[in-house]
């Protein structure tokens, strides 16, 4: 859900930086996994550009010192989706990448966040294809068949019959 960036003051409060903008599995009351322990998000408010979390069980500033780039994770069943379009990484990276009219380009094995929109990488080393995670370019996802179906960009594939 997110990232420990560093200890908040000394009360055993987190500043976390959260992956989705909403933030909503990191809200009062969401439990959430830090370094493998369950915790339930006792306060959560936004401060400038991350979040400072109090979770249960941790209450100084020794308590939390160690937690520094850890991440705040979440069980798949307990996570509340900001839409009904919305993926995780971990749920992505594996799938078979086809094309509308049915070419195999391979399996997605990376997702790089660029900042601006999230590009999917798809295949290894120099055949890799790189396609950004956009309506125009993503035609359909479907984690139950473990695929996802593309519309490249004109240019963005080698057409490997040339």
């Amino acid at each position: 859900m997110g990232r420990v960036l560093r200890p908040h003051a000394l009360k055993g409060e987190l500043r976390v930086s959260a992956f989705s903008p909403s933030a909503r599995n990191l809200q009062r009351g969401r439990p959430v996994y830090l370094a493998g322990v369950r915790r339930i998000v006792e306060q959560a408010r936004f401060d400038r550009d991350a979040w400072i979390l109090k979770l249960s069980g941790l209450s100084s500033r020794n308590d939390v010192e160690g937690f520094r780039s850890e991440l705040v994770e979440a069980a798949d069943n307990d996570v509340l989706r900001d839409d009904d379009e919305s993926y995780f990484v971990h749920e992505l990276v594996g799938l078979r990448v086809v094309t509308e009219e049915g070419r195999e380009l391979g399996r997605l094995t990376e997702v790089l966040d660029t900042g601006a929109t999230d590009v999917y990488v798809v295949g290894e080393g120099r055949n890799a294809v790189l396609l950004p995670a956009i309506a125009e370019v993503v035609r359909s996802i479907d984690l139950a068949a473990g695929l996802l179906v593309v519309r490249p960009l004109t240019g963005m594939t080698k057409n490997k019959d040339q």
